[in-house]
């Protein structure tokens, strides 16, 4: 198939396009490269440099004539959405818009969204199923939902969508400074001999889902699917669990420093996935552990 994937240079993307080149499928990647690296691309993926903003984007999808669209490409730092929401807006609302209408015009017949399990905000219940209310809590997240709105009322009739809100997502490649997922963070310092920091007192809970794992619920839907689905493993994981398991992984003593609680941070966050399931028999097949010390082994490796 002809599967064209925006930010397919950055930490999930650059592995779903792996995935998909390994599978046998053309792939472009449409990425600016202000978050994501050339060097992670694999050599029998096309990139094109360009923003999702721009007008040209259109006529690289006609050029290219993709069957599937997954569009990943974001401005991703919660803390800058809330201290910029227009120009967060403008790339997560505007340019994913963009992206969309570019992939109807140009007949693809399949889009996938990376959206976020934060959309759900402070839960009542766990593990959190699609049903849930929608307690968005930030800008970055907001429009996160506001692009599946779009996608219920824009792409119906036109195009087969579906949007996966992906749970705590980590493992190799993933950043470790700026908007970085905490396990990336944790291992950085770990390596680094320096202490991990935990914002208020490391109860908080997140779900936690190996990149490879995640990457699989996207290849998962290629032919199959429709709609909104949660990506991740339905277990709570404290962050003091998670150092004490970095701890055995390192095989050292890591202090930990407690810093004041985040305003807002969500205190709990687990995900029932039963109906990404039911939809294309997805399962999660790495464990914590295991997650880890491939990450681990990755983050010592390529520091």
């Amino acid at each position: 198939m002809r599967i064209l994937v925006t930010g397919g240079a950055g930490f999930i993307g650059s592995h779903l396009t792996d995935s998909l080149v390994k599978a046998g499928h053309q792939v472009l990647v449409v990425d600016d490269l202000s978050f994501g690296k050339k060097e992670y691309i694999h050599p029998q993926a096309e990139l094109i440099q360009l923003d999702i903003r721009e007008k040209s984007l259109e006529k690289v999808f006609f050029d290219f004539a993709p069957e599937v669209v997954y569009h990943l490409a974001a401005q991703k730092n919660v803390r800058a959405s809330i201290e910029n929401p227009r120009l967060d807006a403008e790339i997560n609302i505007l340019g994913a818009l963009n992206v969309l209408q570019s992939a109807i015009k140009a007949g693809a017949k399949k889009f996938i969204f990376a959206s976020s399990c934060g959309i759900y905000g402070e839960a009542s219940s766990f593990p959190i199923d699609e049903s849930a209310e929608e307690k968005p809590l930030s800008p970055y997240i907001l429009n996160k939902l506001v692009f599946e709105r779009y996608l219920q009322i824009v792409a119906e009739g036109k195009i087969n969508w579906a949007a996966l809100r992906m749970a705590n997502i980590y493992g190799p490649r993933q950043d470790p400074y700026g908007e970085a997922g905490v396990i990336s963070i944790f291992l950085n310092n770990a390596l680094s001999s320096k202490p991990i920091y935990i914002f208020g007192d490391g109860q908080q809970t997140r779900d936690f889902v190996y990149v490879e794992d995640a990457v699989n619920a996207f290849v998962s839907l290629l032919k199959t699917g429709q709609g909104i689905y949660n990506v991740g493993t339905g277990r709570e994981v404290s962050l003091l669990e998670l150092v004490e398991k970095i701890k055995l992984i390192a095989d050292q003593d890591i202090k930990i420093e407690h810093t004041p609680a985040i305003a807002g941070e969500v205190r709990r966050s687990a995900l029932d996935c039963g109906r990404l399931q039911a939809a294309s028999y997805w399962q999660p097949r790495f464990d914590l552990e295991k997650g880890l010390g491939f990450t681990y082994q990755w983050f010592k490796e390529n520091r």
